[in-house]
């Protein structure tokens, strides 16, 4: 009697996803030849095919955990604590006064290397 059961809901599982793919194959089919319709009409079309697309999915196990994972990742979001805009200000500026000093740092040390080397192979 169990098998039957996991049988049954084994082939509910492979009829939702098929279903999906029907949906996903006929919405790429009509986005590439049905261009020529009223537009009114290929939004309305590419909208409920969404819907429906959407809809099994979320009927599935996969689909109610990636519906949970958004749902976690949008609260996680939610406690983190924004800086204001003169934090961000004053970082940003001393990240490019940073930048500026080491860039100059480098370019420095790049010429002193190039007149030793360029020294070395004149005493040739």
């Amino acid at each position: 009697m169990n098998f039957n059961f996991y049988t049954q809901t084994n082939n509910k599982k492979i009829v939702k996803w098929l279903y999906i793919l029907i949906i996903f194959i006929t919405t790429v089919i009509i986005n590439i030849y049905c261009k020529k319709i009223a537009y009114l009409y290929y939004i309305l079309i590419n909208f409920c095919l969404l819907f429906l697309f959407v809809f099994i999915i979320l009927s599935t196990n996969i689909g109610k955990k990636i519906l949970h994972f958004i749902i976690s990742s949008k609260n996680e979001t939610k406690k983190i604590i924004w800086p204001s805009q003169k934090e961000t200000i004053y970082t940003t500026g001393i990240i490019t006064t940073i930048i500026i000093i080491v860039s100059l740092i480098i370019w420095g040390l790049d010429n002193i290397i190039f007149r030793v080397i360029s020294f070395i192979i004149n005493l040739r």
